[in-house]
């Protein structure tokens, strides 16, 4: 897979267990959970992807039921009780993004500097 589909949209592909469009629902009812996130005093029940299937892209839609549990203290821990609905359509090979050069001068410490580096590494911007 051309490494543009993977930084810039987050194209995910699973050549051993989905391999063709039948096994979509199946495979995201079972595996949808690692798309959406929950813990204390937060909870996404939805989600949307792009997954490749061989040379074909589709756009799918995850949403989930939440259950929680109250604490001692702090916030309510939410969880993923199940996924209740996996919708998806077949989509053209999404194109690589428009960027510009863009020139930034910045007064940084050090420390801001770093920090600054690794998130821009983290959200694959070459500096």
């Amino acid at each position: 897979m051309e490494q543009y589909l993977i930084n810039e949209y987050n194209v995910f592909e699973d050549e051993n267990y989905l391999t063709n469009e039948n096994q979509i629902e199946e495979y995201f009812k079972d595996n949808g959970r690692d798309w959406l996130d929950c813990g204390q005093g937060y909870a996404r029940n939805e989600a949307e992807i792009i997954c490749k299937i061989g040379e074909k892209f589709y756009n799918v839609s995850i949403e989930a039921e939440i259950g929680s549990s109250k604490q001692d203290y702090g916030d309510r821990l939410y969880c993923i009780d199940y996924i209740s609905y996996v919708k998806y359509e077949e989509i053209n090979k999404p194109l690589p993004k428009e960027k510009k050069r863009v020139k930034y001068e910045l007064l940084l410490t050090k420390g801001q500097k770093k920090l600054l580096e690794d998130y821009m590494k983290e959200i694959h911007i070459k500096f």
